[in-house]
């Protein structure tokens, strides 16, 4: 009985510490706010314990965060159409 609950223990235990390179990767699906609570969970709990990657999510919020704040304008489909024309032209120039 005893060794049965340890091993449910254990086994919780390995699920919600993750290593480094699953908590980077829970720490982008939370900045995309694609992470389910489990994976929140995972990443708080690691982010605990693992001054490496505190920082890189620290990194990942400010990048984000200056992302969102760029005025980033794209082209338009026909602004595309004009670039891709342009571009075929001036490759069919050089083949000839």
């Amino acid at each position: 009985m005893f060794r049965k609950k340890l091993v449910l223990k254990m086994s919780i235990f390995k699920s919600l510490f993750v290593d480094c390179s699953e908590a980077a990767h829970c720490c982008d699906k939370v900045q995309y706010e694609e992470a389910s609570f489990f994976e929140k969970l995972k990443i708080h709990l690691h982010l605990i314990i693992c001054k490496p990657c505190k920082k890189y999510s620290n990194n990942n919020i400010k990048l984000t965060s200056l992302i969102k704040k760029a005025d980033l304008k794209t082209c338009t489909e026909e602004e595309k159409k004009a670039w891709k024309e342009k571009i075929e032209k001036e490759i069919s120039k050089k083949e000839s």
